[in-house]
């Protein structure tokens, strides 16, 4: 697994690179803040929308200019921040164009497993679709994390491995601890 503290200035020095890095953070940052800061009223619900909707056109641009913002081009932090205004766009074209650019990165070495395998859940999931690499729980009616279902569940460890991920029963227990965790902390 890649390291992912390195900054983002140790990959690409140009001004820039530089520039859309910190343009790519500033954007999950702004999304995170927005998520912890703003009530849940249905009033407060434009701002978000609208952070997320400003996010989602930096990367519009950034895919239309650069292809997938990788490792090379803009270090690991904010290849990041790429996946996750990725992972909680609400343009469904644009996660899918997202993952194709991903994609292609990955086979490179530019581009997260993990965050290919989460994107590619998440879109399963917004298709209403099983997802591949069962990253997604849902909470039941009890609030209990369940599993989204899986196509083809007996292959799943299958396509984890040959994507480079860990076995799914490693996957689930250690997000269920951090669940719990989580719980015990609010």
């Amino acid at each position: 697994m890649r390291n992912t503290t390195v900054s983002t200035t140790s990959v690409n020095t140009s001004p820039e690179k530089r520039g859309l890095a910190l343009e790519l953070m500033r954007c999950m940052w702004r999304a995170q803040e927005t998520d912890v800061s703003v009530p849940r009223t249905d009033a407060a619900a434009s701002v978000v929308m609208a952070t997320y909707a400003e996010n989602a056109e930096v990367l519009r641009k950034t895919l239309a200019a650069h292809g997938w913002p990788g490792y090379r081009l803009v270090g690991e932090r904010a290849a990041r921040a790429a996946w996750y205004i990725a992972q909680y766009c609400s343009d469904l074209n644009l996660q899918e164009q997202a993952l194709r650019l991903m994609e292609r990165a990955l086979r490179d070495d530019d581009a997260s497993p993990e965050h290919y395998a989460l994107l590619a859940d998440r879109i399963c999931l917004n298709r209403r679709e099983p997802q591949r690499f069962g990253t997604l729980y849902i909470p039941d009616v009890d609030g209990r994390l369940v599993l989204y279902r899986v196509s083809e569940p007996a292959r799943l460890d299958d396509r984890r491995h040959a994507l480079g991920l860990g076995p799914h029963a490693v996957y689930e227990s250690e997000l269920k601890a951090w669940d719990a965790g989580f719980k015990s902390r609010s």
